[in-house]
């Protein structure tokens, strides 16, 4: 299964905007329709509860978390990194843990950098992915 991110806009079924509900109904079919293998996703509301982020952890199931064709998840990072960069500017973080594409609104995070061995996977890989709405990053109010 292939879980298509389109930042800022959806993972998959659910939508920056919908309320928490409708989210987690939509979270709720698509679990319904095919095995999501693992997969755990985070909707974080706002002050109007609506979702104004959606955060997807890798997956140990076959399930794509993509953007663009590039698997953000299941790719080894540096080589996401590269990819992405060839499409959109990238700010790297915390000595290279974390990653934001500023103009997508989306977010990559590992919890330690180990771009070599391929059998340290929390490290080689990202763990996380994050799709938020317009202002996230400048707090509630945004």
């Amino acid at each position: 299964m292939i879980i298509e991110l389109v930042p800022p806009e959806s993972v998959g079924p659910v939508r920056i905007g919908m309320t928490m509900e409708e989210a987690e109904s939509a979270l709720a079919d698509a679990e319904r329709l095919a095995s999501w293998g693992g997969l755990s996703v985070e909707l974080e509301p706002g002050p109007d509860g609506s979702v104004v982020a959606i955060q997807v952890y890798r997956p140990y199931g076959p399930i794509s978390v993509r953007y663009r064709g590039i698997d953000l998840l299941g790719t080894p990072a540096a080589r996401v990194v590269e990819q992405l960069s060839a499409v959109t500017d990238l700010e790297e973080d915390e000595g290279g843990r974390s990653y934001t594409a500023p103009t997508l609104l989306l977010s990559l995070w590992r919890p330690f950098v180990e771009d070599v061995d391929p059998d340290e996977e929390q490290g080689h890989f990202f763990q996380s992915v994050l799709v938020a709405r317009p202002g996230y990053d400048e707090g509630p109010t945004g």
